[in-house]
């Protein structure tokens, strides 16, 4: 009787080792569109829920989005100063918020087109919106202002073509039609805060935000 409970509780240690050892060398991750989903969620939604569901670490997340938002900016800034138009941070975070508001409301669908045990095909298919059309149509509006005299300034005209792009943003309707662009993701195992996370990832996160941008602007 000794003998068989002491051969019993050896093979339950070994099964034990076995599924300890099994569960740290192929960790399961979630499906590739969780992950396709959560990036299009926090580079062209702004939100960082999805991508914090998934395991990265929060403060990691909110340090992305304020990146993404600074340098959004400054880009804003360039484009305008370009055109010898000083943009304040003000304005810029006006344009910015109205630019959030309009690709916010986008429709999309993130399916799985092929999903092995190292890598993954997406499919992202989304609305989009004319994004250069914005300040196309905000020259125009501006322009035909001046011709009635109605601005009396150069600085006046600034502000009014300032003006008129955030509202250009704001009323900006979604395209009628879906773009679709393909990824690659790789299954890795992510260092996040003080956990590791394994997830179907893009091998080059600031191209594939890059492309998603680009995507969802018409570009």
């Amino acid at each position: 009787m000794k003998k068989n409970t002491k051969l019993m509780t050896l093979v339950i240690a070994a099964l034990l080792a076995a599924t300890l050892l099994t569960g740290c060398g192929t960790k399961k991750a979630p499906d590739a569109d969780k992950s396709m989903d959560a990036f299009y969620q926090l580079i062209v939604c702004h939100k960082a829920d999805a991508m914090t569901d998934l395991g990265i670490d929060s403060a990691e997340v909110s340090d992305t989005l304020n990146v993404y938002k600074e340098s959004t900016i400054s880009s804003l800034k360039d484009s305008f100063k370009s055109a010898g138009i000083t943009l304040t941070t003000k304005d810029a975070e006006n344009i910015y918020d109205a630019l959030s508001q309009a690709l916010s409301s986008l429709d999309y669908e993130v399916s799985v087109k092929k999903q092995e045990k190292k890598e993954a095909v997406v499919t992202v298919k989304s609305q989009y919106i004319d994004y250069l059309s914005v300040f196309k149509n905000a020259k125009k509006k501006t322009v035909d202002a001046l011709k009635p005299q109605h601005i009396e300034t150069k600085e006046d005209a600034q502000k009014l073509l300032i003006k008129n792009v955030a509202k250009g943003f704001k009323s900006m309707k979604p395209s009628s039609e879906m773009k679709t662009k393909t990824f690659t993701l790789t299954k890795q195992n992510i260092k996040s805060g003080e956990d590791t996370v394994t997830l179907y990832f893009p091998k080059d996160s600031k191209q594939l935000g890059s492309d998603l941008i680009n995507l969802v602007t018409g570009r």
